[in-house]
């Protein structure tokens, strides 16, 4: 049998951090392993709301580097800089011939810019490698979250797990939503909080935009639309980055999971259950075409907040990772805030409501 070569471990976060930690190590001797808590965690098609798994990658030849970097909440970019430094230290500078190289971003998404995360972590590991993950998060309370590196606990840090290996990995991301509204302008935005669209406040305009299409959203009503009508950012290629509007906030601004760039064209966009499971669907499938031969595991990093769309049916979306990736491949990911990921012909960014499927070549 081929050695351990590393571990990712995702749990929920009921559990001790620092007590985990010491835990999984034990049970792990001499194995490099990372992870995060988030707010749930499957393995195929079972989803546990508490509870912890773990996917082994075994091989002679895989090459794996951790790094991890705080605080986030101070410098974002800083900290990808150089929590991707870290992973990628021992490496050499350019992917060897017919090898690939992926790497995994788990950034704490409560304390601070995880897209400013990411920024850094791709200003060192470059565009043309493979690039997946997630936001830690917890149970929905946005109080505290675990980020999981050489054995040890952390929180406000990012880990960048990075992994070279003969065989083709490959991801696939989709998030299956639609323009709603027509793009608007971001005339001002500060950090994660959309304040301005033509000069107008964020969450007049998005109301706007709504009676446009006969449904009318108040404050006390406007998180549950949301959840199905979230905020896209136009790409070149004709694809939407999604920005997942929480809640309005003085003096008419909406709260965001991850910054809105000033001047970027923004649209409202809607979604349902079917079109979310074909979202799933495309992924997977993508993932699996783009390895093109047999695939020895997946990893899945899917928003917490589809989970929460899908209700019941989420086990349909689980399901299908694991038919489109072949019946026989493991599977296993977590409930995230945010993703990571290179969505169509662009570069790596930080999503939401967004699934993100790795799939590690045989």
């Amino acid at each position: 049998m081929a050695r351990p070569a590393f571990a990712l471990v995702l749990s929920t976060d009921q559990y001790d951090a620092d007590a985990l930690a010491a835990a999984v190590t034990s049970q792990l001797p001499g194995v490099p392993w990372a992870g995060c808590c988030t707010a749930g965690v499957f393995a195929g098609s079972r989803l546990l709301r508490q509870g912890l798994v773990v996917g082994l990658v075994a091989s002679e030849t895989v090459r794996v580097g951790v790094g991890v970097a705080q605080p986030v909440s101070q410098d974002g970019r800083r900290a990808g800089v150089l929590a991707a430094s870290r992973a990628l230290e021992a490496f050499p500078s350019s992917v060897a011939p017919g090898w690939s190289r992926a790497l995994i971003v788990l950034p704490d998404a409560v304390t601070g810019n995880a897209a400013d995360v990411v920024r850094g972590a791709v200003e060192v590991g470059g565009t043309g490698v493979v690039w997946a993950g997630g936001g830690a998060g917890d149970n929905l309370r946005f109080v505290r979250t675990a980020q999981f590196a050489g054995g040890r606990a952390y929180s406000d840090s990012v880990v960048v797990v990075a992994i070279d290996s003969p065989a083709r990995m490959a991801t696939g991301i989709r998030h299956g939503f639609r323009p709603y509204g027509p793009p608007t302008m971001v005339t001002r935005a500060e950090g994660t909080v959309l304040a301005e669209l033509e000069y107008e406040g964020a969450f007049s305009v998005y109301q706007r935009t709504a009676r446009a299409r006969g449904d009318q959203v108040n404050i006390d009503g406007f998180a549950t639309f949301a959840m199905t009508h979230p905020l896209g950012i136009p790409q070149a290629d004709g694809e939407h980055v999604i920005r997942d509007p929480l809640r309005v906030v003085s003096p008419g601004g909406l709260y965001c999971v991850g910054e809105v760039p000033d001047g970027c064209l923004i649209r409202v966009m809607e979604g349902d259950p079917i079109g979310l499971v074909g979202a799933a669907r495309e992924a997977a499938t993508t993932a699996r075409e783009a390895v093109a031969g047999p695939i020895a595991g997946a990893f899945v990093f899917d928003c917490i907040s589809r989970c929460m769309m899908l209700g019941d049916t989420v086990r349909d979306e689980l399901t299908t990772f694991e038919s489109e990736l072949g019946e026989s491949v493991p599977v296993m990911g977590c409930l995230t805030f945010g993703e990571v990921g290179t969505l169509g012909r662009g570069v790596p960014q930080f999503h939401n409501k967004t699934a993100v499927v790795l799939a590690l070549g045989a």
